[in-house]
């Protein structure tokens, strides 16, 4: 009796050996290696901020404008003492602009990103006052009020706001 029990068992362990190895090699075939391949960083920039009236500067003399500037240019305007914005500059948190008064000459500052350069001017006089935190109020003597905003930049495009106040 013992020989038929060890045979039992020997035939039990060779067939579980037998498919332990068969199972073994199903896992194995269907199991996949991990990837050596490298994902590489995107090259897709972002797409440069849009403005609402693009490069049209005409839309400016209207009173109110939103456009895209990538550097230096001549924005006319319709003011009776403010005649054009200059953009000067545009650096990476700021752009360089200068207000030309009708009369010839031209006021100038660096107004950073988000921020709020008003231009003032009364009779031969000019000024401006730059603010981060709110519009800035009015000056008593002043005829005309200028606002320009820096709503973005990014990838040497500067979105600026114009608007007369």
């Amino acid at each position: 009796m013992t020989r038929p029990t060890f045979r039992f068992r020997a035939v039990g362990v060779a067939m579980a050996t037998a498919v332990a190895a068969g199972c073994s090699t199903q896992v194995t075939g269907f199991a996949s290696a991990p990837s050596t391949a490298s994902k590489s960083p995107s090259t897709t920039k972002p797409a440069p901020p849009s403005a609402r009236d693009g490069t049209n500067y005409a839309a400016c003399s209207g009173g109110a404008c939103e456009v895209a500037v990538t550097g230096p240019v001549t924005i006319p305007l319709a003011d009776a003492r403010l005649s054009s914005l200059k953009v000067l500059k545009i650096n990476a948190g700021s752009v360089e602009v200068g207000m030309v008064l009708s009369h010839g000459p031209s006021i100038g500052t660096t107004v950073k990103n988000g921020c709020t350069a008003t231009f003032f001017a009364g009779g031969p006089a000019a000024a401006y006052i730059t603010w981060c935190s709110a519009e800035p109020p009015d000056m008593p003597g002043t005829e005309v009020k200028r606002l320009v905003t820096v709503k973005d930049i990014a990838d040497g495009t500067a979105i600026l706001s114009l608007k007369s106040g």
